[in-house]
Order: C-alpha cells, then structure tokens, then sequence
C-alpha cells in the first residue's frame, strides 16, 4: 500500500455476508450460555439454602410465643441475618429472650423490635425467639428475615406470624 491509497495491482478487501453470518453464529452460543448461569454466581453472591422462619404459640406458663429460625441443611445462616417483628393489638410486645445461638434484639418501640444474629446459624440448626408476652391478651405478631447484602436463600420461607384471640392461638 502506497501512502496516497492502494497500489494499482492491489484490490480492496471486502468482508463477505458469509463470513459475517458465520462469525455471528459462533457467538450466539456463547452468549446464551452467559445469560442461563443465575445472576448471583456471577456476582459472587451466596447461596444459604431454604431456611425457613415460623411462628410459635408456645405453652401457656411455660414457653412464651414468639419465631423459630432454622437454617438449611446446606448451609449456616450468616452473621448479620435480621428478623422484624411488628406487633399489634396490643401496646407493647414484650421483652424477647433469643435461644439456640446468638442474636441481638433492638427495641424499635413498643410493638416493633429487630433482631440480627451475632453469630451463624449452623446448617440444620434453630434459634429461637421469645417473648414475655401472655396468651391471656389478644394480639397479633409478625416477623419478616433478611439476609445480609451478598446472600440469598433460594426456597426460603422468610415470614412468619403468630395471632391469639384470647381463644385461640395460631402460628404459621
């Protein structure tokens, strides 16, 4: 190639439909294979399995209502994992008392408290959450997890509540 454009025995190359259609073909696969793998194995997020939250009437003088919180059999629950509770029907929803692990409780107002886990959950394993809390009153209770930023829990049941009637507790 001359400075001043091609020289007189040369011929400008030209890029066939062929070849285009070609190389779009053998890329087509490859972006289809990125789009199925799940957005969090490419973000570096983790997986915690179905935990599951449920609530609890407990046992009139013995057990006090309140949630449960199992991890998966495939993976602990995190540090840093919180349950809301919201309550209603009454003005303050007691002192809860947290067994089976660790777990700061934070008393929002009288019928609102959060509770983050201080230490992992293992695989399997429950803790619970209690409060002082009578069957004697009408009330409803409801709580809601979350997993700290980078986790997921594909399959997870993550709200619970427990209502009493003064007749009938129930929990689910």
């Amino acid at each position: 190639m001359h400075e001043d454009g091609p020289a007189v025995n040369e011929t400008p190359r030209t890029i066939s439909r062929r070849s285009v259609t070609r190389a779009a073909a053998w890329s087509v696969p490859a972006v289809a294979v990125v789009a199925a793998a799940p957005a969090f194995a490419a973000s570096g997020t983790t997986d915690v399995g179905a935990f599951v939250l449920q609530g609890s009437c407990g046992a009139t003088g013995v057990l006090g209502p309140g949630f449960t919180l199992q991890a998966s059999g495939t993976a602990p629950l995190p540090v840093g994992t919180t349950v809301a509770i919201t309550g209603s029907g009454v003005a303050n929803i007691g002192v809860f008392s947290v067994s089976g692990g660790t777990a700061q409780v934070s008393v929002l107002s009288g019928t609102s408290r959060v509770i983050t886990l201080t230490s992992a959950v293992p695989m399997g394993a429950t803790i619970a959450f209690r409060t002082t809390l009578s069957l004697s009153a009408a009330f409803r209770l409801n709580a809601a997890a979350t997993l700290p930023e980078g986790c997921v829990g594909t399959g997870s049941k993550a709200s619970a509540s427990v209502s009493n009637t003064l007749v009938l507790c129930s929990a689910g």
